[in-house]
């Protein structure tokens, strides 16, 4: 947070925390507990679901085929939404997933995927948005983590919601943690 920020008191229902930093600063973080295991989730559904069917689909052809077929522009026409929060969030535990406006149309598993990575980066930009980042002097997001490094159509939403630039770590290997250390740095 910028210099001479200080907390107000703390809010169990603001999904925004904040934690002392160097400098006599702030962190602010809006943790979600639904973000990449939401997608991870979703594989082991169809997964399981294949299973049920005879089929037996391997993990890692599902999550090659999601990845693939999600990034085609057809399905970001879809007006399908999906709120992927089936862990609720610190904020609001009571929280559920929920999904709306489905037709005949939008239940391709392309659009589904889609959706749910819409959903997914809807669903942090709902607990700190782009205003609220540009407010405190944001003026990039640095992302790390196994989902959004593996995902462009995760990316894709960031930049999209977010109408920030995103950096990502070069080397794919970071997680959270780095993402922090490199806030740190900066």
């Amino acid at each position: 947070m910028p210099e001479g920020f200080t907390p107000s008191t703390s809010d169990p229902s603001s999904p925004i925390e904040y934690f002392p930093y160097f400098g006599g600063r702030y962190l602010a973080v809006a943790a979600s507990l639904n973000g990449g295991n939401i997608m991870a989730s979703f594989v082991r559904m169809l997964q399981q679901w294949t299973h049920m069917l005879g089929l037996g689909v391997p993990e890692h052809k599902i999550w090659d085929v999601i990845l693939s077929i999600a990034e085609d522009t057809q399905c970001n026409d879809s007006d399908l939404i999906i709120v992927p929060t089936i862990y609720g969030e610190r904020h609001r535990p009571e929280q559920k997933a929920c999904v709306t406006n489905i037709n005949s149309q939008n239940v391709t598993l392309g659009k589904v995927s889609r959706a749910l990575c819409r959903g997914v980066i809807a669903n942090l930009h709902s607990m700190m948005s782009r205003e609220t980042l540009v407010r405190s002097g944001i003026e990039r997001i640095v992302g790390s983590g196994s989902a959004l490094l593996k995902n462009r159509v995760l990316q894709e939403e960031v930049k999209y919601q977010y109408r920030l630039p995103l950096e990502l770590d070069s080397n794919g290997t970071a997680d959270a943690a780095t993402g922090a250390a490199l806030v740190a740095r900066s």
